[in-house]
């Protein structure tokens, strides 16, 4: 049985209100809050994700606001991938993105594991415009990325934007969102051991 004790977590929920609010609850209340974020990330889980993008996604339709997503895809490859156990590796991995992309992302944005190796930030009140700028952002941060633990590997970056009201004509419903923005994936960096080499590698 897994332990679920809060002891146990690297919490990388921003600084940010709601997030840090969040945070809060699962220090105080342990295990109760625990099904909101994500076991290795320590970001917020799909569940969450879903619960809030249907939440704001109303509210665009309702108030004619606007709200996007950013949908981020990960990939690793090189010595550390081979020589480690994967379970090991991913989780490891996984917490060096989570808490760069905890670090980066702003003031009431909600960050959360989408998937295996995909990360979705949901921002109120913010165009796709404003959410492209924001992977521009990422990019000139990339030096951040710690991978002292983890060498002899290169990490590379996708990632796509959808939202309203520019998408309105494709996004019927909350959760293709990030379906459109997965059709969007486009390299934003790559770092690491391969980053300035001419890697088959996209």
């Amino acid at each position: 049985m897994q332990n679920t004790s809060s002891e146990h977590r690297q919490i990388c929920l921003p600084e940010d209100a709601p997030n840090k609010e969040y945070g809060n609850m699962i220090e105080n209340y342990g295990s109760k809050w625990l099904n909101l974020v994500d076991e290795d990330s320590g970001l917020y889980n799909r569940l969450y994700l879903i619960h809030y993008l249907n939440e704001t996604f109303a509210r665009s339709l309702r108030y004619g606001t606007p709200v996007s997503c950013l949908l981020i895809k990960s990939k690793w490859w090189g010595k550390s991938v081979d020589i480690l156990p994967d379970g090991e590796f991913a989780v490891s991995a996984l917490q060096v993105l989570a808490s760069f992309l905890a670090r980066n992302v702003r003031e009431g944005d909600i960050l959360g594991r989408w998937s295996t190796d995909e990360f979705l930030l949901v921002a109120a009140n913010t165009s796709i415009e404003g959410m492209n700028s924001f992977t521009s952002i990422l990019s000139e941060k990339r030096e951040m990325v710690e991978l002292e633990g983890l060498p002899d590997v290169t990490l590379s970056i996708h990632a796509g934007t959808a939202g309203l009201p520019g998408d309105k004509e494709f996004v019927r419903y909350a959760e293709a969102m990030p379906l459109l923005a997965r059709e969007r994936l486009a390299p934003i960096f790559k770092i690491g051991r391969l980053s300035n080499q001419g890697s088959s590698e996209k």
